[in-house]
C-alpha cells in the first residue's frame, strides 16, 4: 500500500526555508495535516497504487519516493505552491520499486 503527501510552500514560508503545511493526502483529495495524522493513531493513509496516481503525478524519482517537481500545483494568485510525493511500502523490494519506477516513467 502507498501512500501520499502534501507539502504547501508560500512565498514568506519559502524565504525561510519552510513550508506552510504538509501531511498525507487520501483519495477525494482528503488533506491531513501531519500534527493530526501524528495524533490519530488508528488512522490509515495507505491507498493501492492507483488510487495514489489518482492524486498525484510524480516526475521524479527521489530514491526512496516519486515526487512531482517543476512548478508544482500553483496558485498563481497568491504564489502559493503545493508539493505531492508517492511513498512506496517500506518492505518494497529494489525490483518491485523498478517496476514502480518504470511504470511512472511510462506515464
Amino acid at each position: 500500500m502507498f501512500t501520499v503527501t502534501y507539502e504547501i510552500v508560500s512565498p514568506e514560508s519559502a524565504e525561510n526555508g519552510e513550508s506552510d503545511e504538509s501531511g498525507f493526502l487520501l483519495p477525494g483529495e482528503w488533506q491531513i495535516p501531519i500534527d493530526e495524522a501524528l495524533a490519530d493513531k488508528d488512522g490509515v493513509y495507505t491507498m493501492s497504487l492507483r488510487e495514489a496516481l489518482d492524486l498525484a503525478q510524480p516526475d521524479e524519482d527521489s530514491g526512496r519516493w516519486f515526487t512531482e517537481t517543476g512548478s508544482g500545483r500553483c496558485n498563481y494568485a497568491t504564489g502559493v505552491i503545493e508539493y505531492r510525493a508517492i511513498h512506496p511500502p517500506e518492505n518494497i523490494t529494489p525490483s518491485s520499486y523498478k517496476r514502480v519506477k518504470r511504470l511512472l516513467r511510462a506515464r
